[in-house]
């Protein structure tokens, strides 16, 4: 090749230089050809619903609950009776079991025969100093002060008795009752407890979320083990203090029910969407359709539907709550309206695609292969 380069100088100069020249031609006239053509995505200004909502999962528990624990301090009581059984409804005040009272007994017993000395020392002291001198009289006090703490020992034993009987702390139903006659019993542990029928929802929110609900918030809630059981609520308590758990903070929200099925079952578990802010019927448009200026005015941009720039006009509104994906607009447009999303700049590769082909032209195809 470089022997017939040298001896066709001529030729191989003119055929350098008709390869640079279609280079040269082409990058020119495809920098003079080339435009950006604007691309104009448009949304159209509808009717609908904007729901502001954070969700979350828990479970289901009773509306209230009161775990029975032996108030007798030691080490563990035998228990003497069980009144009652598992799911058993119990009214306020009815027995459900009774500890061993042997040792309470004891000290009954003894108050009862102290406070009888004390009784008969000062029907003595009566008869012996029925004067009244200054010393009769302290004579009578005395003994009327041993009898009054003889009493109140009494008194207090038979209030100690009381903790031996376990009763409903109000009308439920019982429930986790696994103990039996003659087992032991220490004051930590739970011998059953007693549920009401109501029930509520505690779900758990990350602290982003919780910080967004209310009390009085409606919610919508669903349940893994009812597919055809759906409950509204309100939100009544949101925890004041979270939990941190590998970092996440978390808060407890309860829920009471409306209107709750008779087939929830406390431990069941749900899902819990609760709503902050809705609104319906309203006229919305995607929220990338909302622009600001430096004067803090909201505007849009209008599209008379066509691809050309000439076609769009500034339009100020007023807008109203957004879940950040639509927003409802108050005043400044209708229904039927086109808003301006997205433009974007298309560059035109025609012309570079036509001067691109001179390349491979000259270097594959026109010239041929030199030997």
């Amino acid at each position: 090749m470089i022997r017939w380069i040298k001896d066709h100088k001529l030729i191989a100069l003119l055929v350098i230089g008709l390869i640079c020249g279609g280079v040269y031609f082409g990058f020119n006239n495809d920098k003079g050809n080339s435009s950006e053509k604007p691309m104009i995505e448009t949304s159209s200004v509808s009717v609908g619903d904007i729901e502001i909502s954070v969700s979350g999962t828990g479970q289901v528990f009773a509306g209230s609950q009161v775990d029975l624990k032996p108030q007798v301090a030691g080490d563990g009581l035998d228990i003497r009776e069980i009144s009652v059984k598992n799911d058993q409804e119990v009214k306020k005040g009815d027995l459900i079991a009774v500890l061993d009272t042997t040792d309470v007994d004891q000290k009954i017993r003894e108050a009862e025969l102290k406070t009888q000395s004390s009784e008969i020392s000062l029907k003595q002291s009566e008869e012996q100093y029925d004067e009244q001198t200054k010393d009769d009289k302290y004579q009578r006090q005395s003994k009327e002060v041993s009898l009054a703490q003889s009493q109140l020992s009494l008194n207090n034993a038979y209030t100690d008795l009381e903790d031996y009987y376990i009763r409903a702390p109000f009308d439920g139903t019982v429930t986790g009752l696994e103990a039996e006659v003659g087992d032991s019993i220490s004051r930590t542990e739970i011998l059953a407890s007693v549920i009401t029928d109501d029930v509520k929802a505690v779900i758990s929110l990350n602290e982003v979320d919780a910080a967004k609900v209310k009390i009085g918030n409606n919610v919508n809630l669903t349940f893994d083990a009812l597919d055809d059981v759906n409950a509204v609520g309100t939100v009544s308590k949101v925890d004041t203090i979270g939990v941190v758990d590998q970092g996440v903070v978390t808060y407890d929200v309860e829920i009471v029910f409306d209107s709750p099925s008779d087939l929830l079952k406390p431990g069941m578990s749900t899902s819990a969407n609760i709503v902050m802010e809705s609104v319906t019927d309203v006229v919305t448009i995607p929220q990338s359709a909302i622009k600001e200026n430096k004067e803090s005015e909201t505007y849009v941009l209008l599209s008379d539907g066509s691809d050309d720039m000439n076609g769009i006009t500034k339009k100020t509104i007023e807008t109203g709550i957004t879940n950040d994906v639509m927003i409802e607009v108050k005043s400044g447009l209708s229904a039927g309206d086109l808003v301006v999303v997205k433009i974007n700049k298309q560059e035109n590769t025609d012309t570079k695609k036509e001067a691109g082909s001179i390349i491979p032209m000259g270097g594959k195809s026109g010239g041929g292969r030199m030997r």
